[in-house]
């Protein structure tokens, strides 16, 4: 009898887990950039941790999920943080660790909701896609803010990328057309969310746009819908021509004109590409966060310099592996293969784009594909955690969150010396540190304490060569100048300050009486043209194709002294 009155007191605490948190935070949080820096993680983190408390003062206890999803949310961050034992530089690998932790917290949070109100969870989208068109070109006239909404004449939302915040909107677009219910309203959004996608100048959002127009024109039944789709898009169409013909500026819209496979940004992104991947077959766990941007430079084939490869699937192999994108991809595939069509086109015109763009490193995107990739039929494991664990792995979570978080804050915030009291591992602090010494000493010091961290770092390896010609220690030079040269293959002034060095060095030992000294100054000399010849040999026929082409050519100048030294 008292077991029965326990069940029905059980059954009358439980009370169902309101979507309302979820739905105002999942519309909210692209207006913090995204998400894209390491602090906006921090601040979610504790947000999610907040709603899973709530979530648990509702249920009694916070049900695990046992499916490929959780498993994917888990590992990426997890990987992150495991990968600083190998990671090109220690010290950055966890900041990529709390960038993807929200991504567990919001997949346990989403899964406390019940079946038909986690359809609901990304109803505000479209509404908050409109707030961000309209307050972004709102705060774009203002001179004084006008660079954090507008990008290369391009509307870039709070993203601050045009590209990404172009794929939200679509996303919006998707969720509307995709609503039970239409209204005038609805027209209005439309037309808002497709002149955004104009406005951003992203062409792979618009030809995806134009993509998902079609599919929908087949897919949808009803012809009143069919007829809207239409006509928003032919006078979205008709009011971009308005709009660049009383303005004369044509350059927003006018660049869906150029849109081409030959295009300087599109081969950009095949060199990036090709040159990525027998890097990923040599290193299947990965770089580590930020790896590949610190090591680019010793296998690009071409002139570019980027933090991103602007392909999602390539960054997780560069970052953090084989094994976590492996079981990425099957979340998205089963997602995709068990879902219905609004969730199956946000999943499709997401990884879509980002196979040509970073989406996923701006985190509220990433969440919006989660929350697409849950799958309907699946059930709650029947594992669950109790009051001690969740108090536990929240205190572990929220301490982490807050000091990476707060470290990243202050970097950002350009309070280096903070950040790297705060968090000896930050690297990017210490080279703004490096690059702000005022004495050899100093930036010997701080070189140091870089290459600790990153052995590989381009900057550093450049310092000790700078702190060493200034102490005439012309044989740490020669080492140093050329483990920086490895990641400055490009960048012809980097050989001619080499050059410099090695001429003084040249001068000095022969007025020293030391011939022997002078003539390794020599040969490394005559080296210089070789290496710059092995790097033109190596280097893709794209490279001449896109903006950025390489410049490899010694200057006549230095052709005068090499043969003087004949």
């Amino acid at each position: 009898m008292s077991k029965g009155k326990n069940i029905k007191r059980d059954t009358q605490t439980r009370r169902t887990v309101s979507p309302q948190p979820l739905k105002i935070f999942t519309a909210a949080v692209p207006f913090l950039f995204g998400i894209y820096y390491e602090w906006g993680s921090g601040i979610i983190c504790i947000i999610l941790l907040g709603i899973l408390w709530h979530c648990f003062r509702c249920r009694g206890e916070i049900i695990l999920p046992v499916n490929p999803l959780f498993l994917s949310a888990v590992i990426i961050p997890v990987m992150y943080g495991i990968s600083s034992i190998w990671a090109v530089d220690s010290g950055m690998a966890l900041f990529g660790m709390v960038k993807f932790l929200p991504l567990p917290l919001f997949v346990l949070a989403v899964s406390q909701l019940e079946q038909k109100e986690k359809a609901s969870l990304l109803d505000y989208v479209p509404l908050s896609g409109v707030m961000m068109v309209l307050l972004s070109a709102v705060l774009s006239m203002l001179p004084v803010i006008d660079q954090y909404f507008i990008v290369n004449s391009r509307l870039a939302g709070f993203f601050q990328y045009p590209n990404t915040f172009a794929l939200y909107l679509l996303i919006g677009i998707i969720i509307l057309i995709s609503g039970e219910k239409w209204t005038k309203s609805s027209v209005v959004y439309l037309v808002v969310l497709i002149g955004g996608i104009l406005l951003s100048g992203s062409r792979t959002g618009f030809i995806l746009f134009i993509l998902t127009i079609i599919c929908y024109l087949f897919l949808m039944k009803g012809k009143r819908i069919r007829w809207v789709l239409c006509g928003a898009a032919v006078g979205i169409v008709f009011l971009a021509g308005l709009y660049a013909w009383l303005t004369g500026d044509a350059e927003s819209v006018g660049r869906y004109l150029t849109t081409s496979l030959s295009s300087s940004t599109f081969l950009g992104r095949l060199l990036y590409f090709k040159d990525a991947l027998p890097v990923i077959l040599r290193h299947p766990l990965g770089l580590g966060y930020m790896g590949y941007y610190f090591t680019q430079g010793s296998f690009q084939t071409g002139v570019y310099s980027i933090v991103n490869i602007h392909n999602e699937l390539l960054q997780f192999l560069l970052d953090i592996g084989w094994v976590p994108t492996v079981i990425f991809l099957w979340a998205v595939i089963r997602g995709f293969i068990k879902n219905g069509l609004r969730d199956r086109m946000i999943i499709a015109v997401v990884m879509l784009h980002s196979m040509m763009d970073f989406n996923l490193q701006f985190i509220s995107v990433f969440l919006i594909l989660l929350a697409a990739l849950d799958v309907p039929e699946e059930k709650a494991g029947k594992k669950a955690l109790g009051k001690k664990i969740l108090i536990l792995w929240a205190g572990l979570v929220g301490g982490v969150s807050i000091w990476l978080g707060a470290d990243s804050a202050l970097y950002y915030l350009k309070m280096y010396p903070q950040s790297v009291s705060l968090y000896p591992g930050n690297t990017n602090a210490w080279q703004q540190l490096l690059v702000e010494a005022e004495s050899t000493t100093e930036m010997e010091e701080l070189a140091d304490t870089i290459l600790a961290l990153n052995p590989q770092n381009a900057l550093a390896n450049n310092a000790k060569a700078r702190a060493a010609y200034s102490e005439g220690d012309f044989g740490a030079v020669i080492e140093y100048k050329e483990k920086a040269l490895v990641y400055y293959r490009y960048n012809l002034t980097e050989y001619l300050d080499y050059f410099n060095m090695l001429y003084v060095g040249y001068q000095l030992y022969l007025q020293n009486g030391d011939p022997g000294s002078a003539e390794i100054c020599a040969g490394k000399m005559r080296g210089i043209p070789e290496r710059l010849e092995e790097v033109e040999e190596e280097t893709d026929p794209l490279a001449y194709r896109i903006n950025d082409k390489p410049e490899l050519e010694l200057p006549t100048e230095y052709w005068g002294v090499l043969e003087s030294l004949e």
